[in-house]
């Protein structure tokens, strides 16, 4: 074959091929890596959820799969190239050897992630970034290190920890992401398709043949269409295919034919009608809007349980509060018995045991003549006063006798026997038991805090805790006044120095002037201290109270105004109220007078001792009266414990309720995302019914189809002709005669229905119930709390009664150690109905405000409700923002605060901003 023959036709080979290939590379996308499908489908499913999402009852501050950076679960590799995780080593051999097989070899070629958690997620607690992965490829307990501690994290910093660390939170936005996915399928369903006629995708075959006669052929054949699905259920589709033949042999001949097909098929029966056909699409389209709702109410309830739930915010602070009132308890009762048990072991002078008779020669040696005595009348041998050991040997020592030897083993075991009461015993049990009741709630603090760092996602051995400025209004007795208390009760031992037991002993050598002075001295910086520091602190207190109960608001602070609202509901309240303060203030006032006495009495004092020559009767009289002073100061410093919390306790505010019971339920069913989702899915097994019905028709179809070709042998691919197209024109009918599954299914959809309905019955009574049930709740919540109130001061004054019967000695004997119990229990009992009466009232309106649906929450997971959004506290700083002085530096160089890592929190809203800012950043050109 000479070269001049062979190279047009080459030529035109080489052109063919260029042109098929490229063809075929524009009939298939090849090559597209996963990160564009990826990205294709994240634009898409966005697309649709912010459409979804434009209503202001289910609008969404974030719907974005992504984690937060911060979180535990964030993934910091591509996902499309991620590298494979730690794996458990029984289990990987099974990825590289498979009974005498080898498996693929390549499984790192993305490389191998140390730990399964985010490496970093500690890096914002201060944690270097190195020391962090370190961590968490260990399971965060390597050893030598320790979780950095979050110190008094708030109600909003919990919430905020909550929302970007639960795993159920990110389940559930992952949940609306793939319903999006779907409808992305959906809506796909109606585009126009790359498909041809019967669905062939678009494909290119390029053969090349030897014959048997030695000729040698190259077939190229190619073929693209399209196709779209039409909501009336019509489908059409459009196929170009091309045939090219080369012959290497003879004239090596080119022959290209191309046909043009055509298809157009309508459903008049089965699969007719746009409620069959569109059926899965807005099926599609109603489940985003369902999980749109899903979400947004989510959010409420995830609120509802992190503040208020069965281990929530709320609660761990009631389980604080129970351990104070408990440990205050256990401080009141150890008092108690040290009094008692101080008035209990005041033993009898003389000491007696019965003795039938003398041992034969027994004599009283000199030494014992004055302690030691028999009474042969009463067969009684006495000892008076202590027994020294020397004292124990010679009275042992004076016979052998049986008899003898045990009544006095008897008489020296009373006389060394510490004198237990009946009511220390009971004091003293109720204390054990006090003590182990205090462990075990301690225990289940840590046990519900512990819940409580799982449900926002951290680690359970993560030290922690909580702000308790919530607890401030239950901080009843202000700290100053015990402590101005227990330093009057230990101001015993320094009047015990100047206490004389026997005037009348010889070798006594009397206090001095001196001595007495300085006890008078104290005794006035005691009072003193009555006069500034606690009638200060009730001076304030009343000042708040008259500023609560005052009617005129000029010059009231706000947060005044809004406790007279929260604390005020009726004019009867408000009566009260001012009864019962007008009482405590009355009770102020003479005690007032009472700290007036106690200093002209101490100035008189004063005046006995600067006379000179005392006698000994004039020093005791002095000196019994230093101890009435202190006496009473300890009663008075009690007495303003008592007023005080008759003060604050009504400072103490439930936030207010005004709904009836009517309208409270009348908006929860105009307003429960939940219970529009219910009503939709009776709509959606309705629909269902229609497309099972369908189902049961006969196929009875309009067939168009037909083709236009180019000519044969003409080698002119783009020479489509008239004479060379064909039309087909027909109807397809099958008799529906074996439809027992269809009809089933049938049947099936009726059934669903009926059930979908009553599930919405009973969704709709629920929804009735809960918010009944709390409301309800509430107003009973609410009294109770009022009745806590009254409970409280009751309590406080049975215990200031009962502590001051125990003092004197005319009540001796007189069920002091059970009066002491009963009135501690009130106390612990009033104390702990308060908090619990509160928190529980707080959980109810939470409750209910979700239950109506009109819990409306911010960009930050909090709800906006004053309360939450103005006491709840605060989110620290980011370290970006923090601005601290330099620190000193000692002669190692290292500053004072580089041992403490500070704990670094950042909203929510912050970080959605954040993000969409970076994919804006990220989809610029």
């Amino acid at each position: 074959m000479s070269r001049a023959k062979f190279n047009p036709q080459c030529e035109s080979l080489r052109t063919a091929l260029a042109v098929a290939l490229l063809a075929g590379l524009s009939l298939i996308q090849v090559g597209c890596s996963p990160t564009f499908w990826a990205d294709q489908a994240n634009a898409d499913s966005y697309e649709i959820l912010a459409e979804k999402a434009d209503d202001p009852a289910w609008e969404l501050p974030r719907y974005d799969v992504e984690p937060d950076p911060r979180s535990r679960f964030y993934d910091p590799y591509d996902p499309n190239h991620e590298p494979l995780p730690p794996d458990d080593p029984a289990a990987n051999v099974y990825m590289h050897w498979l009974q005498c097989k080898k498996g693929y070899k390549s499984w790192h070629k993305f490389g191998r992630a140390l730990s399964i958690e985010n490496p970093d997620w500690l890096v914002q607690y201060g944690i270097s970034p190195e020391l962090s992965a370190e961590m968490a490829a260990a399971g965060n307990s390597l050893p030598g290190t320790e979780l950095p501690a979050l110190e008094e994290v708030t109600l909003q910093e919990a919430i905020d920890i909550a929302n970007i660390n639960s795993r159920e939170y990110q389940f559930q936005i992952e949940n609306l992401f793939l319903s999006a996915l779907d409808l992305t399928f959906g809506r796909f369903q109606f585009d126009v398709k790359y498909l041809g006629v019967g669905g062939q995708n678009p494909q290119v075959d390029l053969n090349r043949r030897r014959l048997s006669n030695g000729t040698q052929e190259l077939d190229l054949s190619s073929r693209m269409g399209v196709n779209q699905v039409l909501p009336s259920g019509a489908q059409w589709a459009v196929e170009l295919a091309n045939n090219t033949l080369w012959l290497f042999s003879g004239s090596n001949q080119t022959t290209s034919v191309s046909v043009l097909s055509y298809s157009l098929v309508q459903p008049l029966l089965l699969g007719a009608g746009r409620k069959v056909v569109l059926n899965n699409l807005t099926q599609d389209e109603r489940n985003v809007l369902y999980q749109t709702r899903t979400l947004a109410r989510f959010r409420k309830i995830f609120f509802t349980d992190t503040v208020g739930g069965g281990n929530g915010f709320l609660q761990l602070l009631q389980q604080l509060q129970v351990i104070y009132n408990e440990r205050g308890n256990i401080k009141r009762l150890e008092r108690q018995v040290e009094i008692l048990r101080a008035l209990s072991s005041q033993k009898p002078k003389v000491q007696q045991e019965r003795l039938e008779e003398l041992p034969e020669n027994w004599i009283i040696p000199p030494a014992l003549v004055e302690k030691m005595e028999y009474d042969d009348e009463s067969r009684m041998l006495s000892w008076k006063g202590e027994m020294s050991a020397e004292e124990e040997k010679m009275l042992l020592a004076l016979s052998d006798a049986d008899s003898y030897q045990a009544t006095v083993n008897e008489l020296i075991s009373r006389i060394r026997t510490e004198v237990v009461t009946l009511d220390v015993a009971q004091l003293e049990t109720r204390l054990a038991q006090s003590v182990n009741r205090l462990r075990s709630i301690e225990r289940q603090f840590q046990d519900s805090l512990g819940s409580f760092k799982i449900f926002m996602g951290l680690p359970p051995d993560m030290p922690m805790s909580i702000d308790e400025s919530l607890l401030k209004p239950f901080q009843l007795i202000d700290p100053l006044l015990p402590e101005i208390e227990q330093e009057i009760y230990d101001y015993v031992a320094v009047w015990a120095s100047v206490y004389v037991e026997d005037w009348e002993d010889p070798n006594l050598v009397p206090p001095t002037t001196a001595d007495m002075l300085k006890v008078v001295d104290g005794l006035e910086k005691l009072i003193k201290k009555l006069q500034t520091d606690a009638l200060v602190t009730l001076e304030q207190d009343i000042a708040n109270i008259d500023m609560l109960l005052g009617q005129n608001t000029e010059g009231v602070s706000e947060d005044i105004l809004a406790l007279r609202k929260r604390r005020f509901e009726t004019d009867e309240d408000r009566v009260r109220v001012r009864q019962s303060s007008a009482n405590d203030i009355r009770l102020y006032s003479g005690v007032r007078k009472e700290i007036r006495e106690l200093q002209s009495r101490l100035d008189g004092l004063r005046g006995f001792l600067s006379e000179d020559n005392l006698t000994n009767d004039q020093k005791k009289k002095i000196i019994l009266e230093m101890a009435n002073l202190r006496e009473d100061m300890l009663r008075i410093s009690q007495g303003l414990q008592v007023i005080e919390i008759g003060l604050r306790v009504e400072l103490i505010t439930l936030e207010p309720f005004n709904m009836d019971i009517e309208e409270a339920v009348r908006i929860g069913l105009d307003n429960r995302l939940d219970l529009m989702n219910e009503r939709a899915f009776v709509m959606d097994t309705r629909r269902l019914m229609e497309v099972r019905s369908n189902e049961l028709e006969a196929v009875l179809n309009v067939v168009v189809d037909g083709d236009v070709s180019t000519p044969l042998g003409k080698n002119r691919p783009l020479d489509f002709r008239g004479s060379q197209a064909s039309l087909r024109a027909g109807v397809e009918f099958t008799a529906p005669l074996s439809l027992v599954q269809q009809r089933n299914a049938y049947r099936e959809s009726q059934i669903n229905y009926q059930r979908q309905r009553r599930a919405f019955m009973e969704a709709q009574d629920n929804i009735k119930f809960d918010i009944r049930r709390s409301w309800r709740q509430l107003n009973v919540l609410r009294q109770n709390f009022e009745t806590s109130r009254v409970q409280i001061r009751l309590a406080a004054l049975q215990y200031d009664s009962a502590v001051e019967a125990t003092s004197d000695p005319a009540q001796a004997g007189r069920n002091q150690g059970l009066n002491l119990l009963n009135a501690l229990s009130s106390v612990l009992d009033a104390q702990n109905s308060l908090i619990s009466n509160w928190v529980n009232y707080e959980q109810n309106r939470l409750n209910i405000y979700r239950d109506m649906g009109i819990m409306e929450i911010d960009a930050n997971g909090i709800w906006e409700d004053d309360f939450y959004q103005h006491r709840a506290g605060t989110i620290r700083p980011t370290n970006e923002h923090r601005q601290l002085p330099p620190e000193p530096t000692d002669s190692t160089g290292i500053t004072g605060t580089e041992d403490i890592q500070p704990v670094v929190f950042r909203p929510a809203s912050e970080l959605n901003a954040l993000s969409k800012e970076n994919k804006t950043t990220a989809q610029a050109p």
